[in-house]
This record gives C-alpha cells, sequence and structure tokens, in this order.
C-alpha cells in the first residue's frame, strides 16, 4: 500500500518491524520504528489506524521481565499480523467474502467463544 501512496510513512515503519519479527510489544514497536519524544509522533493513533485496517492485531498481553527473567509491572500488549496469527490462506480467505458474510461468521463465532453473552452485547462489539 506504500507503494501505492496508500499508507503513510509511519505506518510502513510500524509494518516493516514485521518482515523480521513474528510478535513485538507495543513498548519495542515504539522504539525500533522511531517514535517518541525526538522522532516520530502519534504512535498510538498509527498503531490503532493499523489494527482498524486489520494489518496489526493484539496476541496477547504479558509483563516486562527483568534481567533475572522475574515479571514486573503491568502487563503491555504484544502485536503480531493477523497472517502470523491465523496464517494467511484463513486470512486471504476471507477478502472474497461480502460484508455481511463476514459479520455473521464474526457473530458466529463469537457466540461459540462467549456462550453466556446476550445478542445485543455481541452486537454491540461488532458494530
Amino acid at each position: 500500500l506504500y507503494e501505492e501512496g496508500l499508507a503513510r510513512q509511519r505506518s510502513k515503519l510500524i509494518m516493516d518491524l514485521f518482515e523480521t519479527n513474528e510478535e513485538l510489544f507495543s513498548y519495542e514497536m515504539k522504539s525500533l520504528a522511531g517514535f517518541g519524544k525526538s522522532g516520530e509522533k502519534n504512535f498510538s493513533g498509527i498503531v490503532t489506524e493499523l489494527q482498524m485496517q486489520t494489518y496489526l492485531t493484539v496476541k496477547d498481553f504479558r509483563c516486562r521481565t527483568n534481567k533475572k527473567g522475574k515479571e514486573y509491572g503491568m502487563s503491555v500488549a504484544i502485536y503480531t499480523t493477523p497472517e502470523t496469527l491465523w496464517g494467511y490462506d484463513a486470512v486471504t480467505a476471507a477478502y472474497a467474502e461480502e460484508p455481511e458474510q463476514s459479520k455473521q461468521r464474526i457473530i458466529a463465532r463469537m457466540k461459540e467463544l462467549y456462550p453466556t453473552a446476550t445478542d445485543a452485547q455481541i452486537k454491540k462489539l461488532c458494530l
């Protein structure tokens, strides 16, 4: 998309990291992509945009570890690409679906994973 002029340079900086990394902590992404005080701006906004466009997804939340391997602090998001998480074939198979078909498949999966969730709760997440 970047080569076609449809993605920003800052988005490319982040996505390029996943050519050599299967997953990254959010703080690692920020540092490695050159965001911060004297670098690029709006890291959170760019990551949110990439998530909304389904180029990135949160895989897990984990605590940082110190030099001795002991966890500390609050959990931090681990990001990856959908292709890494679910496989290229699974991701690209959905490209041919109509939006309503995808929505119904997502709703069905949510009901499998969360059988006690009401239709209203699922609808709120899917809209």
